[in-house]
């Protein structure tokens, strides 16, 4: 299979050109001779991105398939512009065993959407206590994390990263102690992420802290990221977005933090310190949302949100996002893409970045339609994505 991509503005982490992309077997190659069997894609003068990776989402696939399930939650990142995903390990039953795992990646690989990773939990069944599971963790694991818990008792995340060193694994962390997070979640997160950023650093141990929210843990990272500790961390969308007057009107662990905070994240990426942008979509049906379960969609509308709120206020560049969306993530998850560059795979993002468009209900590809973003005007609307060359999705 041979592919030239042509007539589009080709940005990635670091560079911006108008040249074609060649592409053989789902792989960019150097420049080669163009016969009958070549396929030509005119990219219609578009942006070319490397697709999107996210490091955190959840698509209630096995237990609460009502919300999502594998193909509805791969089709919204498709619309989005991602073709790989890492999943929380929070279904029902959780994925603490190799049976749940292996259904998981066997009917993910199935489906042929998009590449999807899937964590396994820390502690079974998040007791926030029992590690013994691990002994049995597939080898095609490369994530462990509690996600929607803080692991509370310090023996047990000790003991924890300790494994997770022994089996080559790292961890993405949910920053929250338990007891403390009704009364204060600002200190609850701060306080477990101070934690864990002193494990990680003095075991030498890899760890990524997921939806960092507040200025106290970002400039606790950036302090022990400095001391040379193996840690990288994510902020999401609208902990960029909002701040202030909407914190009690919008229900999502971690809480929308105040505008300092806000501001903070943003002075952390320009410094280079988070190292990606991830949605923790969180599909949930109406019913539970009137009920008080936290959480939003952010798949399909993640890069037009951070594109306005980062690139058109000037606060960064194209490249710069894509670096946090694409390059860094795929690095971080040992993905062989997320760089327009020869060896790299073929996945692509075409986007028009001048496009604005309504958000709308009636447009949403996953099964919930709980999205902060619905009526919302918003720019860069993802026009096509190709997996390994292959056209996976096309804007209609």
């Amino acid at each position: 299979m041979k592919k030239v991509f042509q007539n589009a503005y080709c940005f990635d982490d670091v560079k911006i050109s108008n040249k074609p992309i060649y592409v053989k077997d789902g792989i960019i190659v150097d420049e080669f001779e163009i016969d009958d069997q070549t396929e030509l894609i005119d990219c219609n003068n578009l942006a070319l991105l490397p697709s999107f990776v996210d490091m955190h989402v959840h698509f209630r696939d096995p237990g609460f398939t009502y919300k999502e399930d594998l193909e509805s939650g791969s089709k919204a990142a498709l619309k989005g512009g991602f073709t790989s995903v890492l999943l929380m390990g929070n279904t029902k039953p959780t994925v603490s065993s190799v049976e749940v795992y292996e259904d998981i990646m066997k009917r993910a690989k199935d489906l042929d959407l998009i590449d999807i990773n899937q964590v396994y939990t820390i502690t079974k069944d998040f007791d926030g206590k029992t590690l013994d599971h691990l002994d049995n963790l597939p080898k095609s694991v490369k994530f462990i994390s509690d996600d929607g818990h803080g692991v509370d008792d310090d023996l047990t995340m000790y003991k924890a990263m300790l494994k997770a060193k022994e089996l080559g694994v790292n961890m993405t962390l949910h920053e929250e102690v338990t007891g403390v997070s009704p009364i204060d979640y600002e200190i609850a997160e701060d306080a477990m992420t101070l934690r864990d950023c002193y494990y990680a650093y003095k075991l030498n141990c890899p760890v990524h802290f997921s939806h960092v929210s507040t200025r106290g843990s970002i400039k606790a990272i950036e302090y022990f990221k400095n001391l040379g500790a193996k840690i990288t961390c994510e902020v999401t969308p609208h902990h960029l977005y909002l701040a202030d007057k909407k914190r009690e009107e919008v229900k999502v662990n971690p809480p929308i933090r105040t505008e300092i905070d806000r501001l903070t994240l943003i002075e952390m990426i320009k410094k280079g310190v988070v190292d990606c942008i991830s949605t923790d979509h969180a599909p949930h049906s109406k019913e539970d949302k009137e009920k008080g379960s936290p959480g939003f969609l952010g798949l399909e509308t993640s890069f037009s949100t951070v594109y306005e709120v980062l690139v058109k206020s000037g606060e960064i560049s194209l490249n710069h996002l894509i670096k946090l969306m694409s390059t860094n993530p795929a690095k971080i998850l040992g993905l062989n893409k997320g760089k327009l560059k020869i060896g790299y795979e073929a996945d692509f993002t075409l986007i028009d970045l001048d496009e604005e468009y309504t958000y709308r209900e009636d447009e949403i590809l996953s099964k919930s339609k709980n999205s902060l973003m619905i009526g919302k005007t918003l720019a860069g609307r993802v026009k096509r994505v190709y997996k390994k060359g292959v056209l996976k999705y096309e804007d209609n």
